[in-house]
């Protein structure tokens, strides 16, 4: 069970993660407008770019990644556009490879906002429901 957290994410160490979408712009970077995504951004300019390549490698503009990291940064997928629902189905996906990289690798710690917090497409039932399975170096946070 992972743990639940308040306060910011980035002041702890560990492996920064962000919900993200796949809408990569027209120069190629994936757009990050909103939430720990812009935090992310801000503290890291070239990372929107970076995961932009990533995701155009992998799966394409609004395809499906899942989970894609970076060093000790990364994004979980929630949706594929800007403004969509999240799809649970794109959530599960990555979690599944957040649990599988978290369950090898006790030692580290997993830091990911809590999807759902900014746009709340889905019920916080719903995304709790999802979030249940990660192991407790996954610590899901709300800032205060």
């Amino acid at each position: 069970m992972p743990l639940y957290k308040k306060g910011e994410m980035f002041d702890h160490p560990g492996v920064h993660i962000v919900t993200a979408n796949s809408f990569i712009s027209g120069d190629g970077t994936l757009v990050m407008t909103m939430g720990a995504g812009l935090s992310l951004k801000s503290r890291y300019p070239e990372l929107p770019k970076v995961f932009g390549t990533m995701i155009k490698e992998y799966s394409g503009h609004l395809g499906t990644y899942g989970l894609l990291l970076y060093g000790n940064k990364g994004i979980l997928q929630t949706r594929r556009d800007l403004g969509g629902k999240m799809d649970p189905d794109i959530i599960t996906y990555g979690l599944k490879v957040l649990y599988a990289i978290a369950e090898g690798n006790h030692g580290v710690t997993y830091h990911l906002n809590h999807p759902g917090i900014s746009l709340n497409k889905m019920s916080m039932p719903e995304i709790d429901e999802l979030l249940g399975s990660l192991p407790e170096n996954v610590w899901i946070w709300q800032r205060k």
